[in-house]
């Protein structure tokens, strides 16, 4: 908008703008502006963000893993399980040869077989840890155990770069049932567990609807089943005649896609005696698994968008997962399935499906992410890093060694990707350092326990 000859735009930067609207608008003016406009002159660089991918029961690991013993290949056939990828390839880096073996080494990296915990329980506490499980008086298969003994590299990123955002991390999860510790793969520190939200009307209630409402207000929107853009159409009002025509179409289409994701919220149908019926999406139910978890993946994306958080974690299902699989023609439960012989060649071919059905969700949220602009008109996914991890390597076997990572994304370039790397038995901690290092914390040269770290992985960047 222009008032005499001077363009409206110069009159307010997005800093300004956002600092004198409600913190829900916040959400709304993120950073899908270019820096030619208010909204991103003062934007600078494009922030880095990281998202670390739990998935459970190991994988099959020649469908996994590309062919050849070169340590270094460039990414070309994708194998079974990470096909769906195939768009994404120049932007995945394939690590084999890293084990889990905080698991299972002490302080002074010596094999010990006494640690708390069964092969189920140690993974998930130890993956993004570095580290493994105190005693504690949680049950199951190997148990007694607790929680994990440390901090998780994606708080120990959150709290080096998520300091000025709303949220400084967002762990999401889609079904994480079960008991403790197989659903918490996020620790603040030592016995500090960040339980993920596996309810997305409770995840967007937190992100969004419960901004700036009070009680009652919040109780009002619940009981009407309000759109919280309802509440913000003021200051929608008062932004739209500040930004040009074509700033306003793509504040629509953004306005477009929250309110799309609180109509799936509020109206998800299923399949009952009175389908005409708007019902609630039972987050709990077996079969809303892929439903949940688009939604999940949807609130997440807008949440990195709108730079609410610039770390986040997302399990699908919990450790051990019990999960089945209908919509992709697998009727047995995971868990099960993953304890078959490798001679029963129908089992891993419903394991590689399942897996492969992971990765084409991996695919969703990695093209949300690339159709993303940044500031600087790079994409989100050229600034964010990815890490798609599991609590074993293979499931019958219950081992930690050669454990599933899949790196994607770009970390803002710190490293080369679109590669397969081969390492002779390194541990993941020496992982979770590059992972640390490519965020911009390169002062971090070991991470969870420092005898079983021998420092960041090489050839990565």
């Amino acid at each position: 908008m222009k008032r005499d000859g001077l363009d409206m735009r110069t009159r307010i930067s997005r800093r300004k703008l956002l600092g004198g609207l409600s913190a829900a608008t916040v959400a709304l003016t993120c950073p899908i502006w270019r820096n030619a406009t208010a909204f991103g002159q003062d934007a600078g660089a494009a922030s880095k963000r990281f998202i670390g991918i739990f998935s459970a029961n190991g994988s099959i690991a020649e469908a996994f893993f590309p062919s050849g013993d070169s340590n270094e290949a460039p990414l070309t056939t994708l194998p079974a399980i990470l096909a769906p990828l195939e768009d994404h390839k120049s932007k995945l880096m394939v690590l084999k040869g890293v084990h889990m073996n905080s698991t299972v080494e002490d302080e002074l990296g010596v094999t010990s077989m006494n640690k708390p915990g069964g092969p189920h329980m140690k993974g998930p506490g130890a993956m993004l840890t570095g580290g493994s499980l105190m005693a504690g008086s949680f049950t199951g298969a190997g148990g007694p155990a607790g929680w994990a003994d440390r901090i998780s590299v994606d708080q120990e990123i959150a709290n080096r770069i998520g300091g000025d955002s709303r949220f400084p991390s967002l762990e999401f999860g889609v079904r994480i049932e079960g008991q403790e510790p197989l659903r918490v793969i996020s620790y603040r520190g030592a016995n500090q567990p960040n339980i993920a939200v596996d309810d997305p009307l409770q995840m967007y209630n937190r992100i969004f609807a419960d901004v700036d409402l009070s009680d009652a207000e919040r109780a009002q929107r619940l009981a009407e089943q309000r759109s919280v853009l309802d509440f913000l159409k003021d200051d929608i009002g008062r932004l739209q005649r500040r930004v040009t025509a074509e700033d306003r179409n793509k504040l629509e289409a953004h306005l477009g896609g929250i309110r799309n994701i609180e109509q799936r919220l509020n109206s998800a149908q299923v399949a009952c005696e009175a389908p005409m019926m708007p019902m609630g999406l039972d987050p709990r139910a077996m079969e809303s698994y892929p439903v949940v978890g688009k939604l999940q993946m949807d609130l997440m994306l807008l949440a990195q968008r709108c730079e609410m958080t610039r770390v986040s974690t997302f399990m699908w299902a919990n450790a051990d997962s019990w999960q089945y699989y209908p919509w992709i023609g697998v009727n047995e439960e995971h868990h099960e399935l993953s304890h078959a012989g490798d001679e029963d060649a129908a089992a891993r071919e419903k394991l590689i499906t399942i897996n492969a059905w992971h990765a084409e969700q991996l695919k969703y949220l990695l093209d949300g992410l690339a159709m993303s602009e940044e500031p600087d008109g790079t994409s989100l996914l050229d600034n964010t890093l990815v890490l798609w991890g599991n609590e074993l390597g293979a499931g019958n076997s219950h081992s930690y060694t050669n454990i599933p990572w899949l790196l994607a994304g770009g970390a803002g370039g710190a490293l080369r990707m679109g590669r397969s790397l081969q390492f002779q038995d390194r541990p993941h901690n020496d992982l979770l350092v590059s992972v640390c290092n490519a965020m911009g914390l390169s002062d971090i040269t070991t991470f969870g326990i420092p005898g079983v770290c021998t420092g960041p992985l090489p050839n990565l960047t």
